[in-house]
């Protein structure tokens, strides 16, 4: 998910890890270890597009990571923490200043709550009552639960790398509001209270428990969209080999859903407040055919596994265009709609070079209006 709800989780399994002996700097230093894994949006400065996407949420998402790093990390933390901070700040400044043209605001909020919190720790000193050990163990776990986090989201995790399988869920979308706030509020509430206090475990617990029920009723919401998503395509008679069911952005309660129907996607919305009978679909052309001999290209085969087969080729201004379907476009299903995810197919010689093009820019006009779109479906039709 996204960054600040890493950090969030990161802080509150540290609280639950160690807490009790060394307080707020457990707090700081799970939320610290909660950001370690993304870390890996570092590929982008080194490698192409496809390169980077595919290694995305790959080996430092896995549970080998976590499993291999903890107990470095932990002896790190014991021996030096302030050469370990200094490395922290320095691959978060990489971070923001490589992807200063694409970071998004909510991921700079993120980066720089990062770097606030490794600044405070510099200023703490003084030995703790934690052992080695006992730092490894608050790593491991917030390292681990990162990725487990991450699992239910539309891109997934290679949670078991070096195996290529990729985890997704799909219930919940990357930010979700109703997921983090309330977490948040929880774990700056444990906070004041000394490390010793019974109230900062049980407000500390109290956010885990709700931030869990809350992603557990995720889990409900989707079973019930995507039944009722199901039941309307067979009494509308559309034929279809498979259904892919995700959440819209920053809620739970309005679905899209892909539907695979041989040479073409029908795309809609259900709401789980629509009244209205039945789902309306809007057909997308697969087009596959439009890649020619490219089709058996490995970077496109590359692109296929990349998007776990939801894809469809478009042509646009004498560019092939590969949209990850996964995604969606901005605002209502059509075909003349930019993706949020695409990516140019651009022929050199025998070769083809693969350009992931930005999602659409949005100012703020435009965001209102989509936002207003949106809450409108959201209460249904």
């Amino acid at each position: 998910m996204d960054s600040i709800t890493q950090i969030v989780l990161g802080a509150a399994v540290g609280e639950l890890v160690l807490g009790r002996k060394v307080g707020n700097k457990a707090i700081l230093w799970g939320a610290i270890a909660g950001t370690i894994p993304d870390l890996d949006v570092l590929c982008r400065t080194f490698f192409d597009d496809l390169r980077a996407n595919e290694l995305h949420r790959g080996v430092t998402h896995s549970i080998l990571f976590s499993l291999l790093l903890a107990p470095v990390f932990g002896q790190w933390i014991k021996r030096h923490q302030r050469s370990f901070l200094a490395v922290f700040v320095a691959l978060v400044a990489l971070v923001f200043v490589f992807g200063a043209t694409t970071i998004t605001a909510q991921a700079s909020i993120g980066v720089v709550a990062a770097a606030v919190i490794a600044l405070i720790l510099w200023k703490v000193k003084g030995p703790d009552a934690a052992t080695a050990k006992e730092w490894s163990w608050l790593f491991w776990w917030s390292l681990v639960t990162h990725p487990l986090l991450d699992c239910h989201t539309t891109w997934g995790t290679q949670l078991f790398w070096p195996f290529p399988l990729k985890v997704a869920y799909n219930n919940i979308f990357v930010v979700d509001p109703a997921y983090t706030v309330p977490f948040l509020i929880c774990v700056a509430l444990a906070m004041f209270f000394k490390r010793t206090d019974r109230r900062r475990r049980w407000i500390n617990g109290f956010g885990l428990v709700l931030s869990s029920a809350y992603m557990a009723l995720t889990l409900v919401t989707k079973f019930i969209a995507h039944s009722t998503i199901q039941g309307s395509l067979d009494r509308q008679g559309i034929d279809f080999n498979a259904i892919s069911t995700r959440p819209t952005p920053f809620n739970t309660i309005l679905w899209t859903a892909n539907v695979e129907c041989g040479d073409h996607y029908d795309l809609g919305y259900y709401s789980l407040l629509d009244t209205k009978a039945e789902m309306e679909v809007v057909s997308m052309p697969k087009n596959h055919a439009l890649l020619g001999h490219w089709a058996r290209h490995d970077k496109v085969r590359r692109l296929i596994q990349l998007s776990d087969d939801n894809y469809v080729i478009q042509m646009r201004n004498d560019t092939l265009l590969f949209c990850d379907l996964r995604f969606g476009q901005i605002g209502e299903p059509t075909p003349e709609k930019p993706f949020v995810y695409s990516y140019a197919l651009i022929p050199e010689g025998e070769d083809l070079r693969v350009v992931l093009i930005p999602p659409p820019a949005l100012d703020g006009q435009r965001f209102s209006s989509l936002m207003g779109e949106l809450w409108e479906r959201i209460k249904g039709e």
